[in-house]
């Protein structure tokens, strides 16, 4: 009864897109294990009631580029979703850009941001121009940086050709390109203004993935019609048509091991008020709870690799804290089409992000806003989030507190912040507060108890430069039947997560030969619907 073709730990979009292909192209028996109580990771949803109706929100994704028809992306989305996800483009602007003296308004395509930046920066116009030419050869090298991931690792070693051109600028920080290339600190503070979607101020993110985020969004951006939950509920039809099962309530607790084989996995599951052991057992096994819960957590002492110790060292991601509004009527009536706000109060985003722990004392430095029913045009009740990087430390105190039971002193600290994010956003968006009917605040301690991220870190292994250098960011492992994937492995984000578990997919049954296998598919399977 508890024996699969594949076990998948994590339901998020890699899992999901992971345990799809097995299940259709490869017609394996996949069983998908969450510790929640919902599937989807961070592509689930959550309702509340307020005064003026009940409200849905999504947990994480909040917008998503390069899913226009004809794009590889698109095909990979709509193969793994049987075409059942239908995506709305996003108006222009799709982002806007607030700073204490000037607001940009980004729109779709490279010709008008090159423009509007050389209308109000003409004095580097040249610079300008070197940085989007620099942008295409750096995505470029990325992706043959994900291919050389598709290798085994011996192989691997004599690969470093098919990322060698490129890699300087790959490998420099964000900073680091910026002081080289450019003067005005109002212009290096504006190309780096999306730094939140992958979680490193300019002197820690890496070109590498601050060129991805750039090319991902520079055509516009997207949203799922009836929310990320969408994704979930399109999947799981396929991964049981194929004999497979989604279980929720499952806590992976142990990868089992026998003569260097993984077979299994130990997990708790959640009946009543406790817990009780259940083992499930499979050919392969693909963990997508991350590389440091994967080896610190997941495997005795006895199985952990030689570069333990690499793992352990290697810095966790940022946190963040997300509050959540349910409003009285349309966010339309502010002038507002559904676009996304980044708001700054200065233009130093390191000292922005070194004095994140200044939450606690009702100092925002900056904030991102979302208005989700603005993009959905099948939403019934109108909603808006807040999003700021927070540090963990704040929090820490309330660590071992149960779920929803963490004491008064916590409660008042997540209305204090809530109250502090809705002045900061109203002092720029005028009549927003009064908008509002229900608000909820989730902090690091909720991200770590649903996803079992160290300190609620959001983005899994940084994208410094330094990860990119790490032989162990793969998606396979030192274990036989083992394997990768998620943020760890491939890339960031809805589409890094799509993408990771497509090519995680093809490589545990078919090795490098599979990948071609899958985007051949999923092509002509995008192909077939649009006509």
């Amino acid at each position: 009864m508890n024996k699969y073709d594949v076990i998948i730990i994590g339901s998020g979009i890699s899992g999901l897109s992971a345990a799809s292909i097995l299940s259709k192209l490869f017609k394996k028996k996949v069983i998908l294990i969450e510790r929640h109580f919902k599937i989807g990771g961070f592509t689930h949803i959550f309702k509340r009631k307020g005064e003026y109706g009940e409200y849905h929100w999504d947990v994480g994704l909040h917008y998503v580029g390069q899913m226009e028809s004809g794009s590889m992306s698109r095909a990979v989305f709509d193969y793994v979703t049987d075409g059942k996800v239908n995506w709305k483009k996003m108006p222009d602007p799709y982002d806007v850009f607030v700073y204490p003296d000037f607001t940009f308004k980004a729109m779709e395509g490279e010709r008008y941001l090159k423009s509007e930046m050389t209308k109000l920066f003409p004095a580097e116009a040249e610079a300008i121009k070197k940085y989007f030419e620099d942008i295409k050869i750096i995505t470029k090298w990325f992706g043959r940086y994900n291919f050389s991931l598709t290798l085994k690792p011996a192989a691997r070693k004599i690969s470093s050709y098919l990322f060698s051109k490129g890699s300087e600028l790959a490998l420099m920080t964000l900073k680091e390109y910026l002081d080289s290339n450019f003067k005005d600190e109002k212009l290096k503070a504006l190309l780096a203004s999306q730094w939140g979607d992958y979680g490193l101020p300019p002197s820690l993110g890496s070109m590498a993935v601050h060129s991805l985020i750039v090319n991902h969004y520079i055509n516009g951006g997207f949203y799922p019609i009836g929310g990320s939950k969408k994704i979930a509920d399109s999947v799981v039809p396929v991964i049981e048509g194929a004999g497979g099962s989604v279980l929720v309530n499952h806590t992976a607790k142990e990868i089992l091991i026998e003569k260097g084989k993984a077979i299994g996995v130990k997990t708790l599951k959640k009946e009543g008020y406790g817990f009780i052991e259940v083992d499930f057992f499979a050919d392969k096994i693909i963990s997508t709870a991350g590389a440091k819960i994967t080896y610190t957590e997941l495997l005795n002492r006895k199985d952990e690799p030689d570069f333990i110790e690499e793992v352990k060292s290697f810095p966790s991601s940022i946190s963040h804290i997300n509050l959540y509004l349910g409003l009285k009527e349309s966010p339309a009536r502010l002038g507002l089409k559904g676009e996304n706000y980044w708001i700054y109060n200065s233009y130093d985003h390191d000292a922005g992000f070194r004095n994140r722990n200044q939450l606690a004392n009702g100092v925002v430095h900056g904030a991102y806003v979302s208005f989700p029913s603005l993009k959905d045009p099948d939403t019934k009740s109108h909603t808006a989030e807040i999003i700021a990087f927070a540090d963990y430390g704040i929090f820490e105190k309330w660590s071992n507190e149960p779920w929803k039971k963490r004491g008064d002193e916590y409660e008042n600290l997540k209305k204090d912040l809530s109250e502090v994010l809705i002045r900061f956003t109203e002092k720029h968006i005028k009549g927003f507060k009064d908008l509002i009917d229900y608000h909820e605040l989730s902090t690091p301690l909720s991200t770590i108890h649903f996803t079992g991220n160290p300190e609620g870190s959001i983005y899994g292994i940084p994208a410094t430069p330094e990860r990119y250098k790490m032989k162990w960011i793969s998606p396979y492992t030192h274990i036989k039947n083992l394997y990768l994937s998620g943020a760890d492995t491939f890339g960031h984000g809805i589409v890094g997560g799509l993408m990771s578990g497509a090519l995680t997919a093809a490589i545990v049954y078919k090795g490098v030969k599979g990948v071609p296998a899958v985007f051949k598919e999923a092509i002509k399977y995008h192909r077939s619907l649009r006509n």
